[in-house]
C-alpha cells in the first residue's frame, strides 16, 4: 500500500468510477452480506479479523466474502495506520452530461457578434 498520494490518486480514481453500492444494491445481496455491508457502513469500515468475528468464520472465509464485495465495486480495501480496512464504496450519481460540440457552438456565437 502506498503513501498519501497513492491514497489521494485511488479516492480520486473511486470519484471517476461510476460503479458502486446503492440502495438497490443492498436489497438484492443475500440477507447475510447486507449485513456486513450495513456494518461497515456503520462502523465507517472494519478490519478483516472485525469481520471475520462479525460473520462468524474464518479469516480465509470472511476475506473470500470481501473479495467478491471489492471485485463488485461495493467496498474498497483502504490502508489505516498500516493496517488494512474494507470500507463502503458507494456509487455516484451519473453526472449531467454535456453536448461534445457545445465548445464548438459557443465559438459559432462569439464569432457571429459584431466587435
Amino acid at each position: 500500500m502506498g503513501g498519501i498520494f497513492d491514497r489521494l490518486q485511488d479516492d480520486l480514481d473511486a470519484r471517476n468510477n461510476k460503479k458502486g453500492l446503492s440502495p438497490v444494491d443492498l436489497l438484492d445481496m443475500p440477507p447475510d452480506l447486507a449485513d456486513l455491508v450495513n456494518q461497515i457502513i456503520r462502523k465507517n469500515g472494519m478490519k478483516l479479523e472485525d469481520v471475520a468475528n462479525n460473520l462468524n468464520q474464518s479469516q480465509e472465509e470472511a476475506k473470500q466474502a470481501l473479495e467478491k464485495l471489492v471485485d463488485k465495486g461495493y467496498i474498497r480495501r483502504v490502508e489505516v495506520k498500516k493496517e488494512v480496512w474494507y470500507k463502503a464504496q458507494f456509487g455516484r450519481k451519473a453526472d449531467k452530461v454535456v453536448s461534445d460540440n457545445i465548445w464548438s457552438k459557443l465559438d459559432n456565437i462569439f464569432k457571429d457578434e459584431p466587435e
